[in-house]
């Protein structure tokens, strides 16, 4: 898959959570320009799903990693090995808040020390490797990682007791996608969201969950008034819970979004859904 040069389009490789379900993935999205793309998080079976989706994974920028639930992080050996043996031979920058995240990313691929596995690469002297940029989680939306055109910000979030836990703001030729990861609304992701071109967020149906998980967890009635005042020009609800099973299931969670204020453009997520990132007012001149 390629993109048309110029346009950003957004891929949800895992809309899921940490309950098992045949058709989603772990949490994960790809942001895409041209050949060229940036993964949010690498849940259970991103990598296939990348694959599925068309996306060269010698093109990867880099994966930006939210936090260090499993759901978010337990496919990342597989992708880095598996785009290893399709031809990149270059480390893999992974970008992590400095913390448990940091010192798992560090150490997983640590498990694949035997030769003969490395033998399956398209060059035995060289090994899969990822290149960990790690940084300080801040409160204030702060640029961690740049590569050409691309830029990724960060800031912390609240999705207690897992600390740090961020999101992300991912900006290319003046398109801005944010990333929620896993948060309850909260300061961070406010200032985060504000204006962005997409906001891809994380729900829950406050009737279907226990109510501890809305301690750290946003329900879609919350997204749905954060959407109301930081005015994104596409909302995408994801890591869904409990996950739709139907169209009316579905619409349930666009309900509790317009009933707490947002009218604008929103869509319930689900495993390779394509959506092209609408280009805000100051993208034009940015292009």
């Amino acid at each position: 898959m390629v993109t048309p040069d110029g346009l950003v389009e957004l891929v949800v490789l895992g809309s899921g959570s940490p309950v098992p379900d045949p058709g989603r993935a772990g949490s994960s999205v790809a942001i895409v320009s041209g050949d060229d793309w940036l993964m949010v998080d690498c849940g259970r079976a991103a990598t296939q799903r990348a694959i599925d989706a068309g996306l060269d994974l010698r093109r990867m920028v880099a994966v930006a990693m939210t936090h260090h639930h499993s759901d978010h992080v337990s496919d990342l050996a597989t992708l880095a090995t598996t785009r290893w043996t399709a031809g990149a031979l270059a480390p893999l920058p992974v970008v992590v808040p400095r913390g448990p995240l940091a010192r798992y990313v560090t150490r997983c691929l640590e498990i694949f020390d035997d030769q003969s596995f490395h033998g399956q690469g398209p060059d035995g002297s060289v090994r899969p490797a990822l290149a960990v940029h790690a940084f300080d989680a801040s409160t204030t939306l702060a640029r961690v990682h740049a590569d050409g055109a691309w830029t990724v910000s960060s800031i912390l979030v609240d999705h207690h007791p897992i600390e740090p836990a961020v999101g992300y703001l991912v900006e290319h030729g003046g398109s801005r996608v944010a990333v929620s990861g896993d948060t309850s609304v909260c300061d961070g992701v406010r200032r985060l969201a504000h204006d962005v071109d997409a906001l891809v967020h994380q729900a829950v149906l406050a009737d279907g969950v226990p109510p501890q998980l809305l301690e750290w967890n946003a329900d879609a009635g919350s997204v749905g008034r954060l959407a109301a005042l930081a005015r994104p020009r596409h909302l995408v609800l994801t890591h869904l819970i409990p996950a739709p099973t139907s169209l009316r299931h579905e619409a349930r969670y666009v309900e509790a979004v317009r009933a707490a204020g947002f009218d604008g453009p929103t869509t319930v997520a689900h495993d390779l859904l394509r959506i092209p990132v609408p280009i805000g007012p100051n993208a034009e001149s940015a292009r």
